[in-house]
């Protein structure tokens, strides 16, 4: 691969086209069958069918963060601003992943993570609400290595644990119907870093407990099957599915069907399911 002043190498498998200016052996030798592995964790997470892969998906990993940045300026060029402030390892955008190795097993964490996004942008025909995709990808990331076997783990993710933890611990928790209108970026807003990333483990503990408790997992498994084959937007009101499609891929298309595609598809009762979502949050965290 052709990295300009750095020497890149081009690594493929069945579903992706890994590009990296990485030596490390954990990246060059494990990246392309963790990729694999984390596809076929996807599938699980979802409950979709596999399909043959039309396209292998994109993938960059860079060996440091300034080639990482350069690389972003030329990709998503005048929001460079909005990429700039990024320390977590990298990005999914319009369906690319653009990382810089971290270090190891974080970095394969932050690929199986964004990875979950790429996922979706190139299988489901409607986007999801994003306490379903953010849910989704917080169970993605937990995984456990023995020698060359990955085996993921998605009730299993000590980030998460910690995250929600101390949400709960520190009383940052956040509402029920806040948390399903917010994004990442309305995280960012919320504070200090601590709290940011609270919202990642509410929606850790949120998508575990949609997809174990049988009162919900249907319902879940219906809204991911209805976006999966675009007929998401049709399910809500007239007025709610006309300006959902007239602000599609949007942030604003987020805030428009969050909450009615979860009282549509997991419950109408927010305060009775605050609260049993709560009991297990506390469970789950080890607080109860």
């Amino acid at each position: 691969w052709d990295a300009g002043e750095n020497i890149g190498r081009e690594l493929t498998s069945t579903h992706y086209r890994i590009y990296t200016t990485s030596t490390q052996p954990e990246i060059v030798d494990y990246l392309p069958g963790f990729m694999e592995a984390a596809h076929r964790n996807y599938l699980a997470i979802t409950g979709l069918e596999a399909r043959p892969a039309s396209q292998a998906m994109p993938v960059y990993m860079m060996a440091t963060r300034q080639e990482w940045a350069g690389l972003t300026r030329s990709i998503v060029g005048g929001q460079w601003d909005v990429y700039a402030s990024i320390s977590a390892g990298g990005y999914c955008y319009k369906g690319v992943c653009v990382f810089w190795d971290i270090g190891g097993l974080a970095s394969l964490s932050v690929a199986s993570h964004e990875g979950l996004h790429q996922f979706l942008h190139h299988r489901v025909k409607e986007n999801m609400p994003m306490w379903m995709e953010e849910g989704l990808a917080a169970l993605a990331e937990g995984y456990e290595v023995d020698g060359a076997t990955v085996r993921f783990t998605p009730e299993r993710n000590i980030t998460r644990f910690t995250d929600l933890r101390k949400a709960l611990v520190n009383d940052w928790w956040i509402p029920l119907e806040k948390l399903l209108q917010m994004d990442g970026g309305d995280a960012v807003q919320l504070g200090a870093p601590e709290r940011a990333v609270g919202y990642y483990g509410q929606l850790w503990a949120l998508a575990d407990f949609l997809r174990s408790d049988p009162r919900f997992a249907a319902g879940r498994q219906r809204l991911i099957a209805d976006a999966d084959a675009g007929r998401l937007v049709e399910a809500l009101s007239r007025t709610d599915s006309l300006m959902a499609r007239q602000l599609a891929g949007t942030r604003s298309y987020n805030r428009q069907v969050a909450l009615p595609l979860f009282k549509r598809y997991i419950s109408d009762d927010l305060q009775g399911f605050e609260s049993r979502y709560k009991a297990f949050a506390m469970k789950l965290a080890r607080l109860r």
